[in-house]
């Protein structure tokens, strides 16, 4: 369930050392380094890789302070992005020292996961929900048809050639699908499958290519097994979360309440799906039966209705809004049928019980008040006020059709966007310069130079990012640099 890493940290002695100071707030190597690594790479391949990314670092902080000093961190949604980070730190606070602890593993282990790197698939396949239909193809193959000719048959207007082909690796194909990873397993380049059947349908697989490196260097090898250590120790600790989950899922026995259910999802679908979709599945009229079962005559008091009920208290509809207006990015219900948008919308509120549970539990066990997590969410915070001054200076900006080429669609959408962001640099070099004469900076150099880090001074450095997906809400391990200052460069 969680992806775990070790800080990259000094010595423990100097974690706490100050870097800079902006206004209230001090910059620690800690803070420092961790950003830095899990960032993008273009401060990276700088001549004074350190120097350059505190400064962009400085800026975020100073348009930090403007925000905390206008108290925008008070605002409803604000407190409540704040609030989910900082519960999805104590919860994986509450993992490492409950969970990964007990997590133990073999050197073949390692290997095993090592070698299922190193082997590179190519894969296509042919689909239909009908198993009389994929048996009628495979009768086709195995009478001399060629697979290229019914594999290209299946495209059309909503199925691309991207959603019959992968790419991949032995180990992530496993991770995502085992069943389907032992039956490649036992297939010859150029050969198919029989027909297998999924929880969707029916699969006929035909493996392109393979391939094994013979030599590897030690470079390479080592990147591996590192890559093949953390894989193991995700696996092994998303088995024994999942435990811990269903455990709690058990003991609190929640249960979705179906009026509820169809006020949420009329209420989603009229800013998730056309208009015309909305009217086809009859949305409105379902709204109208919910709420006249509670008689409410419109959507302003739905706020307190029970969503889930449970054995040790309920989730109301505003609980449940609240959660997902912060991952609301992130999340995306399936509309290809009435039946699979309420479906995943079940598995969404399902998903959101699960945080909401964790989330209780870490703040029993009082994981809230740990140091690091402490330490962690005054950094987020900092970052998120940020991206909060950030949108405002975006949202203020106004750009007239005048300014545009017309003429072509996509000349003025480029356009658009490029006049957005030279409007935002404009308006981002005079706060900032408002906001240094408002606010002292002090760079320490001499602590800046003893800071290590992995990449520095490399015109080659490439972009790598580390999502945490399994998490409360998906975000990168520390809070990472915002990209758009590579247009600062």
């Amino acid at each position: 369930m969680l992806f775990t890493s070790n800080s990259y940290s000094q010595s423990e002695y100097l974690q706490d050392s100050i870097v800079a100071k902006v206004g209230n707030i001090n910059i620690t190597i800690d803070e420092f380094v961790n950003c830095y690594e899990f960032g993008p790479s273009f401060y990276k391949r700088n001549k004074d890789s350190k120097k350059v990314f505190l400064d962009y670092l400085i800026n975020e902080k100073l348009l930090a302070i403007d925000g905390y000093n206008r108290k925008l961190d008070t605002l409803p949604e604000i407190k409540n992005i704040i609030h989910e980070f900082e519960s999805d730190l104590a919860t994986e606070e509450m993992f490492k020292q409950e969970i990964q602890k007990n997590i133990s593993y073999t050197k073949e282990e390692i290997d095993t996961i090592a070698k299922q790197k190193l082997i590179e698939l190519e894969l296509k396949w042919i689909y239909s929900p009908n198993e009389n239909e994929i048996r009628k193809i495979y009768d086709s193959l195995k009478a001399g048809i060629d697979f290229d000719t019914l594999f290209y048959r299946q495209f059309n207007d909503t199925i691309y050639y991207e959603d019959r082909y992968l790419k991949s690796n032995r180990y992530v194909l496993g991770l995502k699908n085992y069943e389907l990873s032992k039956i490649v397993d036992t297939l010859k380049v150029n050969t198919f499958s029989q027909p297998i059947k999924a929880y969707d349908g029916w699969y006929i697989l035909k493996l392109i290519n393979i391939n094994y490196p013979l030599i590897v260097s030690e470079t390479e090898q080592n990147r591996i097994m590192k890559e093949a250590e953390t894989a193991i120790i995700k696996k092994k600790m998303d088995k024994l979360s999942d435990a811990y989950v269903h455990s709690l899922m058990l003991s609190a026995k929640p249960v979705i309440k179906r009026k509820a259910f169809q006020i949420l999802r009329s209420y989603l679908a009229q800013y998730d799906l056309s208009k015309e979709v909305y009217e086809k599945w009859q949305f409105s009229q379902i709204l109208k039966d919910a709420l006249h079962s509670y008689n409410l005559s419109d959507l302003n008091n739905i706020n307190n209705i029970s969503l889930v009920e449970m054995n040790n208290g309920n989730i109301t509809l505003e609980d449940f809004l609240n959660w997902f207006r912060a991952r609301s990015q992130y999340i995306k219900l399936d509309k290809r049928s009435f039946a699979n948008y309420s479906r995943s919308l079940e598995n969404i509120i399902w998903l959101m019980v699960r945080d909401k549970l964790l989330t209780e539990q870490a703040k029993a066990k009082g994981y809230f008040e740990y140091e690091n997590v402490k330490k962690q969410i005054k950094w987020w915070k900092d970052k998120i006020l940020y991206s909060a001054v950030k949108d405002e200076l975006i949202n203020s900006i106004h750009i007239e059709d005048k300014e545009l080429n017309l003429s072509n669609t996509n000349t003025s959408k480029q356009s658009y966007n490029e006049l957005i962001e030279a409007e935002l640099t404009k308006k981002m070099f005079y706060k900032l310069n408002e906001l240094k004469k408002k606010y002292s900076v002090t760079i320490n150099e001499k602590v800046l130079k003893t800071i290590n880090v992995s990449e520095e001074n490399n015109i080659k450095a490439i972009d790598f990012y580390v999502v945490k997906r399994g998490n409360l809400i998906p975000r990168t391990p520390y809070p990472a640099i915002d990209n758009y200052w590579k247009s600062w460069q």
